[in-house]
Order: C-alpha cells, then sequence, then structure tokens
C-alpha cells in the first residue's frame, strides 16, 4: 500500500512540476503558482515563502515535524550529507527549506533547537507557520497522497525532496533517501554551476 501510494505521489509531484515549469517559463514577470504565504523561519523572522525564499534562487525543499521518529531523522541525516555535498553553494548558489508538518508544536523555537542538534548550519532554513498555509505549500508543491485518509496521517507524508531553479523554471523531485551524491548532482545541474 505504502509502495503505491509513494508511486502516486511521485506521478502527482512529476505532473505538478512540470505545470509549475512551464507556467515560469511562459512568464517570469507574472505570479508564480507558489503562494506567497507568511511564515517563520526557526530565528523567528516573518518571511514570504516566494518573494523572500524562492524568487530568483535555487533551493530543496523538504518537509518534516521535529516529534517524528520514522523517516524525518533519516531524511535530516541523509540531508545533511547533500548539504557537505554542495559545500559552499549552501547558501549562496542553492538554499534548503524544511517546513514543518506540525505547526502547533514547532514553533520557531523548537526548530531552532532541531536545527542545532542536527547541525543544520547556515543556507538551511527551518519554516512554519499557520496550518492552512503549510497545508497550502505542501499541495502546491505537489507532496499529498491522493487518498484523504492516509494524507491525514502526517507520519505517512512522502520522503521526498522537492528542488529546482525558480530563475529558469526548473523544478523536480527525487526521494529524500536517495544517494546524496546523486541528489547533490542533480540539484547542480538545476543551479547551473559546477561542484
Amino acid at each position: 500500500m505504502r509502495t503505491a501510494s509513494f508511486l502516486l505521489l511521485s506521478l502527482a509531484f512529476l505532473l505538478a512540476s512540470r505545470s509549475i515549469a512551464s507556467d515560469r517559463a511562459a512568464d517570469r514577470g507574472g505570479p508564480t503558482l507558489l503562494p506567497n504565504v507568511l511564515l517563520r523561519t526557526q530565528d523567528n523572522q516573518a518571511v514570504r515563502f516566494y518573494d523572500d525564499l524562492i524568487k530568483g534562487r535555487t533551493v530543496v525543499i523538504s518537509f518534516m515535524f521535529t516529534s517524528c521518529k520514522a523517516i524525518c531523522p533519516r531524511t535530516s541525516a541523509n540531508l545533511l550529507k547533500v548539504r557537505s555535498a554542495l559545500g559552499d553553494h549552501v547558501g549562496r548558489d542553492v538554499f534548503f527549506y524544511s517546513l514543518t508538518l506540525d505547526p502547533a508544536t514547532d514553533s520557531p523555537a523548537v526548530l531552532n533547537q532541531y536545527a542545532r542538534k542536527i547541525g543544520a548550519g547556515p543556507g538551511w532554513t527551518f519554516l512554519t507557520g499557520k496550518a492552512e498555509d503549510l497545508e497550502l505549500l505542501r499541495r502546491k508543491l505537489g507532496l499529498f497522497d491522493p487518498d484523504p485518509k492516509v494524507d491525514a496521517d502526517k507520519t505517512n507524508h512522502g520522503a521526498l525532496v522537492v528542488y529546482g531553479n525558480d530563475a529558469i523554471g526548473r523544478w523536480s523531485v527525487m526521494p529524500a533517501l536517495a544517494d546524496p551524491n546523486r541528489i547533490a548532482e542533480a540539484v547542480t545541474r538545476v543551479m547551473g554551476v559546477k561542484r
């Protein structure tokens, strides 16, 4: 069941990512498909999702929650390896964003503690906000299960990373537990710079 859900989730995202890319390529100056919702960083800074974090940048986006005991710790550990493989590009040419699935628990202070605990470092921002805004982002990024019952259980969230270059409208998705060097190579390709 999980395998079928994962495949459906991946297919849904691929279709959504093609839509994002084609809309961006067709109208770089127009409104974006990604909502410009107000979020808070782990440093309690207010940011607009699109204008402040995505616009014109290459990004790696994941969803997580700090009390997750299953896939989130493994995903974070793998993304640390991706961050390391990208080296000095992180925080300059590419930015990592982890959005919580549990905003009621994951306050900026809790996210700050989590970021420090895992050693996230500069260039990797953890985000919280209103539950409905985070849900809207998750859906717009295509990271939801078509079965509402499965989708309602945050412990069933897909371990996927969305990565893309907004400036050129190029977006894709990859399993978050894929080989970290493979993820870094894919991100580098959309970044348009050499590692």
